[in-house]
């Protein structure tokens, strides 16, 4: 015991705390060093046998001593405040123990105050800090793009941001506390319901949907689900933020429809190349049998039909082609009122006189900066189109209008931003279902039955599209059809238009006499036997003594053997290390003073850099007049009304 007393007392003296110990009978038994520093800083004297009353009474302090708390009759405990006349601030804090002993500290209150004001200050700052980050939380919560609400499990809304509460045109404050089957549309119940109980049992919930908001609108969002857990783990409601997808899901289904029809037009340029070919040989054997036969019944009722066929299909072709977008496309500045107006006597002359135009124009248009036989061409097949669509009798309204395209719609459109010009070309016709629309611009779709070729919409998408344009189809069954077109004015067109631009060649006008005088030695490049032989047929016809080459190596050995050639008409596309450009560009350097002339039954490569210069282009399958003006010896040929109506 006396050992645990003597490290008890040497505790005590050593505690930095200034401590002083009264007995029972109030008297002071002990004062640690503290104690005694702490009065001599004062100054003042702790005098022997002095009483617990004597040492809290304000006589001793000289000045007032103020209880705080847990003054007394009963009181085993308090907190006493003393004002010093030297100004400093005194603390007391008593203690008083079951027998009866009082222990008494005493601190500077000074350092007391100082730390609940640090305190103070902490717990400011801490709950500015928290006001703040709420204020950025809400902030963000508000602005972000997407819907976000707090539901409890039993769907009571308890929190949501203003995007959320906007869709259904309410405020945060006016759907917080409102049950979510009040809130959301019935149907946006049913189908989320399921996806809502999962989240209740503490599932991740991720899902698609179309949802029904106020004003007979809809909106496709793309919700996410994420359960409330607090630390307990008992779920006790969700999190529900909900993306808006629908200008995505546009700009994907313009990107698919871009995609699909950027695929038809590579595969149509793929089949034409060999369709070309056959046409190639069936007329190159068609023409000189019918002028070579002597029964004008034969020509009349077998060859002729035949040949119209084969002219038919070649035409037919060139539309297919025309989907690829790698012919020539010959973009200018155009005035499209004024393209309009000079086409209408011809949309009127095309349709019945029971189906009327109407042509309006709001405001003076920009120029387009487009291909205007095109156009033109277009805006035929879109009046064909609602013809066959109103069986004759209705109206067309054609209304022009200049267009400033918005960010948001030039996303969806893949075009840019900036000045357009809008025409809408609407009937009153049969109009289509959403599934028809969707297919319309497909070659070869049709829903005319035992008529059309389903060319001539491909033909008026390949043409908006060539000319950095968009359209788009608005139909409902029994209600007509409008067509909108949207074309960049020349204002965000480029300064100087890089397109499908040819390389000009200089035609030699000759006379008709000159068709049957020797022309010299043509050297005919063709990896087909069939195409080759027709072509040698037609080539010998006009004049030229022919050899054969069956690869672009081949018809340099023949050149390199035989003197007197003057003309090479090459294939493109041929088997080994060069092709026909290839062929043209070596002889180009070879032989310059050779007459080079490429054919194909393939669109032109659109490649300016890579086209040899002042080199003719064939398409598979060409007349002779066309063979003529390409080797130089006489003007381009104007065919016959019968010939452009095959």
């Amino acid at each position: 015991m006396r050992k645990q007393q003597s490290v008890y007392e040497a505790i005590f003296g050593a505690s930095p705390q200034a401590t002083a110990i009264f007995g029972a009978d109030e008297q002071l038994r002990a004062a640690n060093a503290a104690l005694t520093s702490f009065m001599d800083s004062i100054p003042m004297v702790l005098p022997p046998g002095l009483r617990l009353s004597e040492f809290l009474s304000a006589e001793f302090w000289r000045g007032p001593v103020i209880p705080v708390t847990g003054y007394g009759p009963n009181s085993v405990s308090g907190v006493y405040l003393v004002s010093h006349p030297g100004g400093r601030n005194i603390e007391l804090q008593l203690q008083t123990t079951e027998q009866g002993d009082s222990f008494v500290t005493l601190s500077d209150a000074l350092e007391e105050v100082a730390d609940r004001n640090r305190l103070q200050d902490l717990i400011a700052t801490r709950t500015r800090q928290l006001i703040a980050s709420e204020e950025r939380l809400s902030l963000i919560a508000n602005e972000v793009p997407a819907g976000i609400a707090h539901i409890d499990k039993d769907f009571t809304i308890l929190y949501a941001n203003k995007r959320f509460a906007r869709a259904y045109r309410i405020t945060p404050e006016q759907i917080t506390g409102r049950n979510a089957y009040d809130v959301l549309h019935p149907d946006t119940m049913e189908h989320s319901s399921r996806f809502f109980e999962q989240a209740r049992r503490g599932m991740l919930v991720d899902f698609e949907m179309r949802v029904k908001l106020p004003g007979n609108t809809s909106k496709d969002v793309r919700t996410l689900l994420r359960p409330d857990k607090p630390s307990a783990g008992e779920v006790i409601g969700f999190y529900l933020v909900s993306i808006d997808v629908t200008r995505r899901k546009a700009t994907m289904s313009a990107l698919m429809q871009s995609q699909k029809m950027d695929a038809l037009g590579r595969m149509a340029s793929g089949i034409s190349h060999d369709f070309n070919n056959l046409l190639t040989v069936i007329l190159g054997n068609l023409l000189p049998l019918s002028e070579r036969s002597d029964s004008a019944a034969i020509r009349e009722e077998f060859l002729e039909p035949a040949i119209s066929a084969a002219r038919r299909g070649s035409a037919l072709t060139k539309r297919l082609v025309s989907l690829a977008r790698r012919e020539q496309f010959d973009a200018r500045p155009t005035d499209i009122g004024e393209a309009i107006r000079e086409i209408y006597s011809l949309l009127q002359s095309s349709i019945p006189s029971t189906l009327k135009i109407n042509l309006s124009q709001k405001a003076p248009l920009p120029a387009a900066f487009i291909d205007r036989s095109q156009f033109e061409m277009s805006i035929l097949n879109l009046a064909l189109n609602a013809r066959d669509a109103t069986d004759g009798r209705g109206q067309i309204d054609i209304e022009l209008e200049p267009y400033v395209l918005p960010a948001a719609e030039a996303e969806v459109s893949r075009l840019a931003p900036g000045n357009y010009v809008k025409i809408a070309f609407r009937d009153d016709g049969c109009g289509m279902s959403p599934d028809l629309a969707e297919k319309i611009f497909e070659p070869f779709f049709t829903s005319k039955t035992g008529r059309g070729s389903g060319l001539g919409l491909s033909m008026v998408y390949g043409f908006v599209e060539q000319s950095n344009g968009a359209i788009y189809v608005d139909s409902t069954e029994g209600c007509g059809s409008e067509f909108t077109i949207l074309l960049p004015s020349l204002e965000i067109a480029p300064e100087d238009y890089v397109g499908h631009v040819w390389p000009e060649t200089e035609f030699c006008p000759s006379d008709q006499n000159e068709r049957v005088e020797a022309l010299g030695i043509a050297l005919i490049v063709e990896d087909d036997v069939d195409v080759r032989r027709a072509l040698c047929r037609k080539v010998t016809s006009v004049g030229f003594t022919v050899l054969e080459a069956s690869d672009a190596e081949e018809a340099l050995d023949v050149i390199g053997v035989v003197q007197g050639i003057t003309t090479v008409i090459s294939d493109i596309d041929m088997p080994g290390a060069m092709n026909g450009i290839d062929l043209a560009h070596r002889l180009s350097a070879l032989r310059p003073e050779l007459k080079v002339v490429l054919m194909s039954g393939k669109p032109k490569p659109s490649d300016k850099q890579v086209w040899p210069v002042a080199v003719p282009f064939l398409a598979k399958p060409f007349t002779q007049d066309e063979l003529l003006s390409a080797v130089g010896r006489r003007s381009p040929d104007t065919r016959t009304r019968q010939e452009i109506r095959e």
